[in-house]
């Protein structure tokens, strides 16, 4: 690849890239759900699926708060839309963008700092590591495998069923999607999520079950995932977003690195 073409790959992973792909990844997530409010209100973009899981409830400022004034505004516009949602939902927003201080002013705006993610992004994946697990791998194609893949989600993020629950209709979302689900003697252990998201994949919902980490079931159901996607699409950049946790597997995988998201919580129900 000319040097050129690698310059112009590693400036997408900048800041406002690394937020307009998520505001367009949680637009089609949310916007999965009938009562979703997707909206955009200045810097502040909403992606609310109004379901019981925050992680579908985003709200992210999708652009630079300057000075003190723009972000308690910003804050102001986010709670209100928060305010809106039956469930709990969540603040995403680039440190990259905020004033001096900032961090103390949504502290002083009741809202507590939860992770960090990071845009990460590449055209090809590196070979894998390892030979693929014996795992029996199933697309999400009936509400039950949907379902399984919320399962592992939310005991990979350690919270009650209930909550992923709502990736029961995932089989019937619209656009080109693929949820993948590996299985161990018929339980549900890995999952992971590819869909077309204008001219990349994007890949969502990777998780392992925490007591089976270091085994590569995660990568192999990731990579079984972006393989379905990639049949029926063709081969595009594919992007995501990572955790802390999640950044040295995907590092290994090819992606590279982008700007860092900060993700608050509105300090209970907002």
């Amino acid at each position: 690849m000319p040097e050129v073409s690698r310059a112009a790959r590693a400036a997408d992973l900048d800041t406002p890239n690394v937020a307009q792909c998520f505001v367009d990844a949680w637009s089609y997530i949310s916007g999965q759900y009938p009562d979703a409010i997707l909206a955009q209100v200045g810097p502040v973009a909403v992606t609310l699926s109004q379901t019981i899981c925050p992680f579908f409830n985003m709200i992210t400022i999708s652009g630079p708060t300057n000075d003190e004034a723009a972000l308690r505004q910003a804050t102001a516009t986010a709670r209100g839309y928060a305010e809106r949602c039956p469930h709990d939902a969540m603040l995403l927003v680039s440190p990259d963008w905020l004033p001096e201080g900032g961090t103390l002013i949504l502290a002083d705006e009741g809202l507590s700092y939860s992770m960090s993610m990071w845009g990460m992004a590449t055209d090809g994946l590196a070979p894998p590591r390892r030979d693929e697990p014996a795992l029996e791998y199933w697309i999400a194609n009936d509400s039950a495998s949907s379902l399984d893949l919320g399962r592992v989600n939310a005991d990979a993020y350690g919270m009650p069923h209930e909550i992923f629950a709502v990736t029961g209709n995932l089989h019937q979302w619209s656009g080109t999607q693929f949820g993948v689900v590996g299985y161990e003697q018929g339980r549900a252990v890995a999952a992971a999520q590819a869909y077309l998201l204008k001219d990349c994949i994007y890949i969502a919902m990777v998780a392992t079950l925490p007591d089976l980490h270091g085994k590569g079931y995660g990568e192999a159901t990731m990579r079984r995932a972006i393989v379905a996607a990639q049949d029926a699409v063709g081969h595009k950049r594919l992007w995501l977003h990572a955790t802390a946790s999640g950044r040295p597997l995907y590092r290994s995988m090819g992606f590279g690195d982008g700007a860092q998201l900060d993700l608050y919580s509105f300090g209970g129900h907002a």
